[in-house]
């Protein structure tokens, strides 16, 4: 496998690049940071060369090279092994999940197969699924039959423009008012909670929880009155173990602007608490909060860590903030943010009819 390794200064310490050839010759890259020198990225190196290796081999050997004879399931698993190598882990899990709605067709052969066989699939879980999960799993079909083309045959082709049903009941994230919100972050439950500190991050800023949970001390800038969000912990490709990744898109890298209240806070909560190994101001990982936080979350005021971020966003829509700002600073493009907050929208102008009515009165 050709390879190189390079090292560059990053966030004060340094940062390991591996570039690789891929399977199809393309140049792609490997990279960790958090280094003091380069003898200790000596174990992430080896690791990560060898597990490149190891999953190039398992590529080449799961399929057969006569394209008449894959079947379903092996080209599921080799895309799989090949998603491994250029996506985060999530991604990778969501194509697995994906295929097993379809995995009547595992033994079929790929070749033979067409638009009546996915959409059989389909009606078994359309009524049990929502519009956009079964508009993730027929994109994750797209990309699989898009690898196959590239790869195999590219003379294949089959219609996937499913007509998808909408939902029945439309999927409405909750959001609190600013009293709602103000009794939850109150309430001696919650601030009973070890974290309780991830729940008022959230609602103060629209973190993601990733995010909140990425975050170091060194990125509350207390001058400026912000914070810089560059980061998020998830679970490493590389290892299957959490670590610090990259953020979902470019969009997402920013400065989301604090309060003097917020960084009085988070000293008070600093001071009560152990410094973690990694400098991290939440050190949690995102399962424990998705599933036992937001149980916590659900009894004291019925919402959730993420449905802190969504009224944090609607509470400034609320009180005028124009959208494009409002974009930046969640990390959104503001094409998105006017969609999902148009409800908000609709309130304001209830109130600008209002107020329209009261100073025109004749």
């Amino acid at each position: 496998m050709d390879y190189n390794v390079t090292y560059r200064k990053k966030d004060k310490s340094l940062q390991c690049i591996i570039s690789y050839k891929d399977t199809n010759g393309k140049w792609k890259q490997k990279s960790k940071q958090g280094f003091k020198a380069q003898k200790e990225a000596k174990p992430y190196i080896e690791n990560t060369i060898k597990e490149l290796e190891k999953r190039f081999a398992s590529e080449k050997s799961i399929i057969s090279p006569d394209y008449n004879l894959i079947t379903f399931k092996m080209l599921c698993d080799e895309f799989v092994e090949h998603e491994k190598l250029y996506r985060e882990h999530n991604t990778v899990r969501n194509h697995k999940i994906a295929f097993i709605v379809f995995s009547d067709l595992d033994n079929k052969k790929v070749v033979f197969l067409k638009k009546i066989d996915i959409r059989k699939c389909f009606d078994k879980v359309v009524s049990d699924l929502k519009h956009a999960t079964l508009k993730k799993y027929l994109q994750s079909i797209k990309l699989l039959f898009n690898y196959y083309i590239d790869n195999y045959d590219n003379n294949f082709s089959i219609d996937l423009n499913l007509e998808i049903p909408k939902d029945k009941v439309p999927t409405i994230k909750r959001a609190l008012s600013k009293s709602e919100l103000d009794e939850l972050l109150t309430s001696k439950r919650l601030l009973k909670s070890k974290y309780y500190i991830v729940a008022y991050i959230a609602a103060n800023t629209g973190l993601r929880c990733g995010e909140i949970l990425g975050l170091t001390w060194s990125d509350i800038d207390e001058i400026n009155l912000r914070i810089n969000v560059t980061r998020q912990w998830k679970i490493s490709a590389n290892s299957n173990d959490y670590d610090f990744g990259n953020l979902k898109n470019k969009n997402a890298y920013r400065y989301v602007p604090i309060s003097p209240a917020f960084i009085k806070k988070l000293k008070e909560y600093k001071n009560t608490v152990p410094t973690d190994i990694h400098n991290r101001i939440a050190p949690f990982n995102n399962l424990q909060i998705t599933s036992s936080f937001n149980t916590t979350l659900r009894q004291i005021g019925n919402i959730t860590i993420h449905e802190l971020r969504h009224t944090y966003i609607t509470l400034l829509v609320s009180n005028g903030l124009d959208f494009k700002t409002i974009a930046k600073i969640a990390g959104h493009d503001v094409k998105q943010t006017l969609i999902t907050y148009s409800h908000v929208t609709d309130d304001m102008m209830k109130n600008a009819s209002n107020t329209i009515s009261k100073i025109f009165l004749s």
